[in-house]
């Protein structure tokens, strides 16, 4: 893994494009770039009221950005040919597994055919050195077996329409990293990785960004599907990995998919939200109410299951990012859990704070650890 140093050294002046840059790991990335010396180009399809793009006001440090759809390929084609990149991130997707149940065509059409348009523009770039599309560890045909693992050559078949769409994005990768890269020097890789929690995120259907809402608007947090497990990470984790992922081109390793999650970090929904209360509630704050939470007890009888079905468990097995790039974890889930609820808190409680503080700090802590980790 590389440290800061490294990084800042080959990413200077770099031309990075980020697909799907206005999202939430979107923008924790475009501060991360930012911070590394690329130069950024962003492609979303909107800028949500309330978001952390917004917020962080980071339309100031991207270098050009269009708002359009991924789906749209003459558009895609022009600004990538315009960008003419060095590496290109390829994260936009519709990402809610609830919404792809109520609008499958929409997230097949971006999931996939925005995979494809992505890919496609990037055959006629003439400065491209790797291309990295990030899917998800819900890639995989899961029969939820508690503790199992999943590796690379596990079978990819997501039972719903959001992980069946990202099974399809990966396949759609391997396509093209077959039939038109196979003789260039371009390097094509998918990263799979887990749930990731940081302070800022608001999408819907997300527990922690629940939990927010929940306080804000003077209510208990309501949990379904209590057991369900994942593998959660620090958002600025798996950042990290991708960048050393995109960036390790001179490994003549023929892996190029990789799973991308914690060591032993998952934990059942209802064990984070009682660490997370648990961290949130420290100390005073507001009329010292405390955040609080109730489970449905109701959520895993038969009869009140829905169409909606989302797997149980999942974990990931991160033995060949490890192994081909030394991969050691960042956070453990304690701290993960502590730094996203404080960070949380922060935006609640203090006054007048600046939210560029926030990640001003997480960043440089994240760069201070990687360097402890991977000793200059």
């Amino acid at each position: 893994m590389y440290n800061s140093i490294e990084l800042k050294k080959i990413l200077k002046n770099k031309k990075v494009i980020l697909t799907g840059h206005t999202g939430f790991k979107g923008a924790y990335t475009v501060f991360l770039l930012n911070e590394l010396g690329a130069k950024v180009y962003g492609y979303s399809n909107e800028i949500l009221n309330g978001s952390l793009y917004e917020k962080l006001k980071l339309k100031n440090i991207v270098t050009e950005e269009v708002i359009d759809d991924i789906r749209n390929l003459e558009s895609v084609k022009k600004f990538v040919s315009k960008v003419n990149p060095d590496y290109i991130i390829h994260m936009a997707a519709q990402p809610i597994v609830i919404e792809a149940y109520d609008n499958p065509v929409k997230t097949y059409e971006t999931n996939v055919m925005g995979t494809v348009n992505i890919l496609e523009a990037a055959r006629y770039c003439k400065n491209l050195i790797s291309l990295l599309n990030v899917t998800t560890d819900k890639v995989y045909k899961n029969d939820n077996i508690e503790k199992y693992k999943f590796v690379e050559d596990d079978k990819l078949c997501g039972y719903d329409p959001y992980s069946n769409s990202k099974s399809c994005s990966e396949l759609v990768t391997f396509s093209y990293r077959n039939s038109f890269f196979k003789n260039s020097d371009v390097k094509i890789f998918t990263a799979r990785a887990g749930n990731v929690i940081g302070a800022g995120d608001i999408s819907p259907y997300r527990i922690l960004p629940d939990c927010y809402r929940a306080y804000i608007n003077g209510e208990d947090i309501k949990i379904r599907n209590k057991y369900s497990t994942r593998p959660y990470q620090y958002v600025l984790e798996p950042l990290m990995v991708y960048l050393n992922i995109l960036l390790d081109v001179n490994n003549n390793q023929n892996e190029y998919s990789f799973n991308v999650g914690p060591d032993e970090s998952f934990v059942t929904t209802v064990e984070l939200v009682d660490k997370f209360c648990k961290y949130f509630n420290e100390g005073n704050g507001i009329n010292d109410r405390t955040l609080n939470y109730v489970c449905n007890e109701d959520s895993n009888d038969e009869k009140k299951k829905n169409e909606k079905e989302e797997s149980k468990f999942l974990s990931l097995d991160n033995s060949l990012v490890s192994k081909i790039y030394g991969y050691k974890q960042i956070y453990t889930i304690d701290e993960a859990i502590k730094i996203t609820a404080k960070g949380y808190k922060r935006l609640i409680f203090e006054e007048n704070t600046n939210i560029l503080d926030i990640f001003n700090e997480s960043v440089k802590d994240l760069l201070a650890r990687i360097d402890t980790i991977y000793s200059i």
